[in-house]
């Protein structure tokens, strides 16, 4: 019997075209004597220095932005020019009150608000004239940084001069001089000062005067408006409006009772400290409609009055004084809703149609 067995199929011996094919796949895998997985290596190590140079680049950028010096400004930039109005009216009444004290040798003074003052020749002594009050009664602009000033002072009486110690008893005195006359009264003149405003080197404001200030005369006056408040009446006792004002006004003037209790809901106000007066006598009131003087009408119910009072200091010296008040009704009483600023005016009449 004879025993077949299977023999291992020989390997085909490559030929020249199937050499050439296999170097064609040994070099798809390799490459100039790179692998495939050296080759993944290298485009990973690729990305990751793209990435860092683009960071890189953000942060040189973002530094740059925080170390740039802050812009610095100009040595050649202009001052901003002085709005003048309130400084001019301060500066005015200043000049005004060193002009007034002026005497013989204080051209210099002078000279520090007007330079022009410097040649003057003034007289008198200094203090002849004093004011005793100065405030400003008119302020207008008459050009770009001028401004007209119209000051009013009130000055005292030139003391007289003394008399002589050689004077006989029972001479006459000199009407010249004034010696032994009685002295005059206060007297209030009007000044005006022209004065001009510019910006100053460090960016503040300067003025001057441009030239000696103006008498004047002094403003005129107007027919007062009409008031929406009736005739005054005496005050009644049974009248609850009374009560609730004499309350108020005595804890507000004199400090005397609780100021909160007799004001609405919503109003503030703070009583005169220290209490200038030891009293308060209300005296009269008029009222801006028709009111029952005995009953308090519905909640919600507004009044505006006019009161006089006359208010006692410490020494037992009265002074009269006028409140507009405005009032309001709640729970069956009269209260303080305000103070007002001033008393109501009437509106003036609409003009009639031709």
């Amino acid at each position: 019997m004879k025993i077949l067995s299977k023999q291992p199929t020989p390997e085909p011996t490559p030929e020249a075209g199937d050499e050439a094919a296999t170097d064609a796949r040994d070099d798809a895998y390799e490459l100039g004597g790179w692998s495939t997985g050296a080759q993944a290596n290298t485009t990973t190590l690729v990305r990751w220095v793209a990435w860092a140079a683009i960071c890189g680049s953000i942060l040189l950028s973002l530094g740059t932005f925080l170390t740039r010096p802050t812009d610095t400004p100009s040595t050649d930039q202009q001052p901003p020019p002085g709005t003048g109005a309130q400084g001019a009216a301060g500066f005015a009444t200043l000049y005004a009150s060193e002009y007034l004290l002026a005497g013989k040798g204080d051209e210099g003074r002078l000279a520090a608000y007007y330079p022009g003052a410097a040649t003057l020749r003034l007289e008198g002594s200094r203090g002849r004239l004093t004011p005793s009050q100065l405030t400003v009664t008119r302020l207008r602009q008459t050009g770009p940084d001028i401004w007209s000033v119209t000051v009013a002072a009130r000055l005292q009486p030139p003391s007289p001069p003394v008399e002589n110690d050689d004077a006989k008893e029972g001479d006459s005195p000199d009407p010249n001089t004034g010696a032994g006359q009685p002295p005059q009264g206060e007297s209030v003149r009007y000044f005006q000062v022209p004065v001009a405003s510019a910006p100053r080197a460090d960016g503040s404001t300067g003025y001057v005067a441009m030239s000696l200030p103006a008498e004047v005369a002094g403003p005129g006056t107007v027919d007062s408006p009409h008031t929406v408040y009736g005739t005054p009446q005496p005050p009644h006792d049974r009248d609850p409006r009374v009560k609730t004002i004499r309350s108020f006004l005595a804890a507000y003037l004199a400090g005397d009772g609780d100021l909160d209790r007799y004001l609405a809901p919503r109003t503030r106000l703070t009583r005169i400290a220290p209490a200038p007066y030891t009293a308060v006598d209300l005296t009269s009131l008029a009222a801006d409609g028709p009111a029952d003087a005995t009953r308090v009408p519905p909640d919600g119910t507004v009044q505006r009055l006019l009161v006089s009072v006359r208010a006692r200091a410490a020494d037992g010296t009265t002074l009269p004084l006028t409140y507009a008040l405005t009032l309001k009704t709640r729970a069956g009483r009269w209260e303080i809703a305000s103070l007002d600023g001033a008393p109501e005016a009437r509106p003036a009449p609409a003009p009639s149609s031709p």
